[in-house]
């Protein structure tokens, strides 16, 4: 194995993709020749049922900067990111997809961004912004990518236009600090949501998503997703629903004493002109009551985020000391039996 402390880490999870993955990593390998530093990949198979792994290993006796991590139970993307970055030696860490699906040179395009803004924490790659899109993915595909990340960022807030993306590029001692326990894709968010939390500085890059055909016993395969969209949407909606509920619920409340008061309003013109006002006074005292419900649901909310902040400066104090604390044992043994 190449003993020179690369200056970037690539971490890349599989799972099940015996049909791509010699293609897949040769590629990325060649594509990485090009590049004007030291670098390493980590290639993490999330315990495939299939083949890929072996082969993936047997790739090794071609690059000595290539390694291979794995473990025997699938545990979902967030656990082998965690597991990849863990082991990444790299000042810069690019996290992407193994079969180059946001463009060839999408790394060298992160790692040059944060060159462009030393400031920044974080790159993401987003298809959402100008000069980025999606090409050969399915429209139904599309449209609830660009669906849930409009609903996300209305939850979670604005800094970033594609929060649910893998393509990204971090600072070692950044994203290696983050009190990070996601084990599937809602890994993407949580990143946003605590680096958000703890200031760091976010940028984004624009980028294309491409679904390739890659070649296999010299047929070409398509590349798709294995991830269920319905259950994306209800996962991800969900986590995004309770990560910042205080935003909603004040901006409830507030909604409802606004039409308590226009009742009120409406039922005293009502009594005055002699009309039937009993019922609208009756609706709106209960407006007003919910207002003031919701108003006290938000204070009790956001004294629990207060409560959640200081775990998590705690949680990353430690990590500070020791930035392996947040691996599993599962992980902690893929790392152990890597074999370089």
């Amino acid at each position: 194995m190449n003993q020179r402390a690369p200056a970037v880490s690539i971490v890349c999870p599989f799972y099940n993709e015996s049909e791509i993955i010699e293609h897949a990593i040769t590629t990325m390998l060649d594509r990485l020749a090009t590049f004007d530093r030291e670098w390493e990949l980590i290639v993490v198979d999330d315990g495939s049922r299939d083949d890929s792994g072996a082969m993936a290993r047997r790739l090794r006796e071609k690059s000595d900067r290539l390694r291979v991590l794995g473990y025997p139970t699938n545990r979902g993307r967030g656990h082998a990111l965690r597991t990849g970055i863990a082991a990444a030696r790299g000042d810069i860490i690019v996290t992407t997809e193994i079969d180059l699906s946001w463009g060839e040179d999408i790394v060298h395009r992160l790692v040059a961004a944060m060159d462009e803004w030393p400031d920044a924490d974080i790159v993401v790659a987003s298809p959402n912004l100008p000069g980025g899109g999606y090409r050969n993915v399915p429209a139904r595909r599309v449209f609830f990518s660009r669906f849930g990340n409009r609903v996300i960022r209305a939850f979670v807030g604005d800094r970033v236009t594609m929060n649910t993306g893998m393509t990204r590029a971090y600072r070692r001692n950044v994203i290696r600090t983050l009190p990070l326990t996601e084990e599937r894709k809602e890994f993407h968010l949580e990143v946003i949501l605590k680096a958000t939390s703890f200031g760091c500085r976010i940028r984004e890059i624009p980028a294309i998503l491409e679904w390739k055909e890659h070649k296999h016993q010299g047929r070409r395969v398509q590349r798709k997703s294995s991830a269920r969209v319905g259950r994306l949407v209800i996962s991800h909606s969900l986590f995004s629903l309770f990560a910042n509920p205080i935003q909603y619920v004040w901006s409830m409340a507030l909604l409802s004493l606004l039409l308590g008061l226009a009742s009120l309003v409406w039922a005293v013109s009502a009594f005055l002109t002699g009309g039937v006002s009993a019922y609208l006074a009756l609706m709106s005292v209960s407006l007003v009551l919910l207002a003031i419900l919701l108003f006290v649901m938000g204070v009790i909310l956001r004294q629990g985020n207060m409560v959640q902040r200081e775990m998590w400066l705690l949680q990353r104090a430690q990590l500070a000391v020791d930035d392996t604390a947040f691996l599993t044992f599962a992980q902690r043994e893929a790392l152990l039996h890597e074999t370089d």
